[in-house]
């Protein structure tokens, strides 16, 4: 009974008939792994904001309203200001928004939006001037016969 449990188990079967597949397990060299970039989350309450007039080219429209929106991170002590628009709203979005730019840079580092884009930007410069060079390079010095 052993042996035939034993043939079974070799050719793939399981004991009451079913086909199971063979499973061969190899080692493998551990690959470096990637770190995980942090989905960046502002909570209100780690978050001061404060209201402001504007200032600069505008005239009475910017200096008498207070439209600029002056936000603080309080765990890292990061702060953005931003008076893009007229909009009161329009530019606490924003300043959230840059707010969340500064804090990916600043805690994923390598592996934030910015750092890519910009990796992405030299990676097609460098490129675009090795195929130059290719192309428009020094051209090897051939003797010339007189």
């Amino acid at each position: 009974m052993l042996r035939a449990f034993q043939s079974a188990l070799q050719r793939g079967l399981s004991v009451n008939g079913a086909v199971t597949p063979l499973r061969h397990f190899t080692a493998k060299a551990a690959s470096p792994v990637a770190p995980v970039r942090q989905k960046i989350i502002l909570q209100d309450e780690d978050l001061i904001e404060t209201f402001v007039k504007g200032s600069g080219p505008g005239g009475q429209c910017i200096n008498k309203r207070v439209s600029c929106v002056d936000l603080r991170h309080i765990p890292t002590g990061l702060r953005v200001q931003c008076q893009q628009t007229r909009s009161l709203q329009e530019n606490r979005g924003i300043a959230r928004k840059l707010l969340r730019e500064k804090l990916d840079d600043l805690i994923n580092g390598d592996q934030s939006k910015n750092a890519k884009k910009a990796a992405k930007v030299a990676k097609q410069k460098a490129r675009r001037a090795r195929r130059a060079k290719q192309k428009y390079g020094k051209p090897t010095e051939s003797t010339e016969e007189t």
